[in-house]
């Protein structure tokens, strides 16, 4: 998939901005502060329906604006062009989205429809934060991949919702009955079951996409490997998992009660990330926790393209900071050959004068929220 034009009104502190990105490599240069990253954020929202930054779509609304406007057109790779409309109004508090001058049934049905990597200073998170951000990294693959595991993750999410409101009255005396609890006891391990067995798979099927992207990234004898802990067993069915979430949550009944909280379900599992045997967040260097999440993000486009045969769009925000030059231009050649890429960087000479800059390669210098090709 490619993006071929992308038109910016109020958008964080873009008033008008036009961008024609080439279809290889397109730099957006320029200082911090100056509108970069947030080229990129509005290219998520094709993608994703939202920010990868804010907690909320009024805070990319540019101060003063009464509404702020995305539209765009990208093209598949079968050829089909496609046009994208998103709007959010500050009076009204509403976000419409339009694909191909049609309104989408709900938002989450164009989840996926323009599959999108970004790789940010934010998703540092991954490797170095809790087991929460990597469980967001699982849940953003899967559901760009998925319709079906989307619908199980909203599903769950509420269920879990009403399951915790319950127990949570318990703090104050309400101890919550069984027959109010089971139903949303049952929803949990049903719909939880499913997504463990989808992420389960998911990291069998990822594990070589991690090891070759790592080894590109970093051509050394590092051995990259990813853990997923949960309530599960090799090779359990999805019922066996569901058995095994019920009977967890009847073990831990008394402590969910005292504490308020459901305990057991995919909401609190683990993706460890492992390098030579060593946990990646205990032991790992900056430069090692740069190099993994690069491979994790290479080894996500790779993955999303090989599997639905569409390769998603790349954007890569200050990816090179914190690299040595030889890592740096390992993940440039990888990057090269990836087809469309957006990246932002304060200088040009972290492109060690590898790309020919022209209708394909392009370049743009982004100040005070204008961008221009240079």
């Amino acid at each position: 998939m490619v993006l071929t034009e992308l038109h910016l009104r109020n958008f964080r502190n873009h008033a008008d901005t036009e961008l024609k990105p080439g279809q290889g490599v397109s730099a957006l240069l320029g200082k911090n502060g100056q509108g970069k990253t947030n080229i990129l954020e509005a290219i998520a929202y094709l993608g994703l329906t939202k920010s990868f930054t804010a907690s909320g779509d009024a805070h990319v609304l540019k101060i003063g604006g009464e509404a702020f406007e995305i539209d765009a057109v990208v093209v598949a790779d079968s050829g089909v062009s496609h046009r994208m409309h998103v709007e959010y109004r500050r009076d009204t508090g509403q976000k419409d989205i339009l694909v191909d001058g049609g309104r989408p049934e709900t938002l989450a049905s164009v989840i996926g429809r323009f599959p999108v990597v970004i790789l940010s200073p934010e998703h540092g998170a991954i490797t170095a934060g809790g087991p929460a951000e990597r469980r967001r990294f699982l849940d953003i693959v899967l559901s760009q991949m998925s319709a079906a595991y989307l619908s199980d993750l909203l599903e769950y999410r509420k269920a879990l919702r009403q399951r915790n409101s319950l127990l949570a009255g318990s703090r104050n005396g309400a101890v919550p009955s069984t027959a109010a609890l089971d139903p949303w006891t049952e929803a949990l391990a049903t719909v939880g079951a499913r997504i463990v067995g989808r992420r389960m798979q998911f990291v069998e099927e990822f594990r070589a996409y991690v090891t070759a992207a790592y080894a590109s990234v970093v051509h050394s004898d590092e051995i990259p490997e990813l853990q997923y802990s949960g309530m599960r067993e090799p090779g359990e069915t999805v019922d066996a998992i569901r058995d095994r979430l019920l009977l967890g949550m009847r073990e831990r009944w008394a402590e969910e009660i005292r504490r308020g909280q459901s305990l057991i379900g995919p909401h609190r599992d683990e993706l460890r990330l492992v390098l030579n045997g060593l946990g990646v967040q205990e032991f790992a260097s900056q430069g090692q926790h740069k190099s993994y999440l690069v491979a994790l993000k290479m080894a996500e486009f790779s993955y999303m393209r090989e599997r639905r045969q569409e390769a998603p769009m790349l954007l890569l925000d200050d990816v090179f900071s914190e690299l040595d030059e030889s890592r740096a231009e390992n993940i440039l050649r990888l990057v090269m050959a990836a087809g469309q890429s957006i990246i932002t960087a304060t200088h040009e000479r972290v492109f060690h004068n590898a790309i020919p800059w022209n209708r394909h390669h392009r370049r743009f210098l982004v100040e005070n929220g204008t961008c221009r090709a240079s």
